[in-house]
């Protein structure tokens, strides 16, 4: 595990979780690099995730999902124990963990196929609180989807009321509760209510699932 010091001037102090060094060492060069992040540590052994989110200097997580089921409790503690930003990379071609990794409140998926350049540029809108899934695995999650849709098929955008509809929609494009709320011009505290009552009437634990649901079911058309 390599820990490095902190500067009060970054707003995302990030910790790299990968099982390839080569992937890991780069991500955590090009961080090194990069205004608005500074990298607090990187490793390929969960525990010493724990630790390092436990010490307190991190707020922004970057996780393989390649490292399967272990690393979706960690996803699962750091967001039910802190106020954090949490992202899962992903190799193209394994959309069964994608689809488990919905359910989980993670803030963005992004494919490791992406250009450096472009993967800091998505890093950065979900350190602004932008949802993000890269446009290959969205591609890939809708091929999946085809072919296993949500196994609830009850579920119907005639239960949202006009304005619920339209949140979704925003929903649906990757915008946060911010975004949507200037969009919308409704303040941030009604969108969150708002919010969650698209998430209890569709039945949906997650951002995630009702953005996949909206696409699957034509609901992406903005405002």
């Amino acid at each position: 595990m390599t820990m490095l010091t902190r500067s009060s001037a970054v707003v995302s102090r990030v910790v790299v979780f990968d099982q390839s060094p080569l992937f890991r060492h780069a991500l955590a060069d090009l961080l090194r690099f990069s205004p608005g992040f500074e990298l607090t540590g990187e490793t390929s052994k969960l525990e010493e995730v724990t630790l390092l989110a436990d010490a307190g200097d991190a707020n922004f997580f970057i996780l393989d999902l390649d490292a399967g089921t272990p690393v979706l409790d960690l996803l699962e503690k750091l967001k039910s124990g802190r106020e954090c930003r949490c992202v899962m990379t992903i190799t193209v071609g394994r959309e069964a963990e994608l689809m488990a990794a919905i359910r989980t409140q993670a803030d963005g998926f992004l494919s490791k196929r992406h250009t450096a350049d472009e993967f800091v540029r998505l890093l950065g809108k979900v350190a602004r609180g932008e949802m993000v899934i890269s446009d290959i695995l969205t591609n890939a999650l809708a091929m999946t989807l085809r072919s296993a849709p949500f196994p609830d098929d009850s579920r119907s955008a005639e239960t949202l009321s006009p304005r619920e509809v339209e949140v979704l929609q925003c929903i649906a494009t990757g915008l946060s509760n911010k975004q949507i709320s200037e969009q919308l011009g409704i303040s941030d505290g009604t969108v969150k209510v708002h919010v969650k009552h698209v998430l209890k009437k569709l039945r949906f634990a997650t951002r995630v699932e009702a953005a996949l649901w909206a696409s699957q079911n034509g609901l992406t058309t903005g405002r």
